[in-house]
């Protein structure tokens, strides 16, 4: 694959839940801390029970998730993997393998942290999409509220 300049890494970012209500500006900075590589069929990402301490961005080929020796996801072109590594380091819970020429925009907590703390703004907004997603990820349990009965209607 092609190298791709910043703005088209930030143009792929932005399809990324994580960076989507990013600014111009902010997306440019992350683009500019995501390192694009290529992998050969199979090659490992990260490990089940290992360290996952990097967010992958699929721009070509897929990515087998196995927990033990069970498929349990396929991710292809504009999936992303280890969303939440770069916040929690807790051990990876599938191993991520290559299961084809893949070409992946990766983009390591470390670095992440470093453009964190140097932008407020940017902080700011990641912690409102964390929200979002924890909210969308937790709603769909949650039953409404009933309406409170008052004496007259008892």
């Amino acid at each position: 694959m092609e190298t791709l300049t910043t703005l088209e890494k930030a143009i792929r970012l932005q399809k990324v839940e994580l960076f989507s209500d990013m600014e111009t500006d902010a997306l440019a900075l992350a683009a500019s801390i995501a390192n694009q590589i290529e992998c050969a069929p199979g090659a490992v990402l990260f490990k089940e029970n290992g360290a996952a301490d990097a967010l992958f961005v699929v721009l070509e080929g897929r990515i087998k998730l196995t927990r033990g020796n069970r498929e349990i996801f396929a991710a292809g072109a504009g999936d992303t993997l280890g969303n939440w590594a770069l916040f929690d380091d807790q051990p990876s819970v599938a191993t991520a393998t290559c299961a084809e020429e893949t070409a992946l925009l990766k983009i390591e907590r470390e670095d992440f942290f470093d453009l964190l703390a140097d932008n407020a703004d940017m902080t700011q907004k990641m912690f409102k999409a964390l929200v979002k997603r924890v909210r969308a990820l937790l709603t769909p349990g949650l039953k409404p509220a009933e309406p409170a009965k008052s004496a007259s209607n008892a």
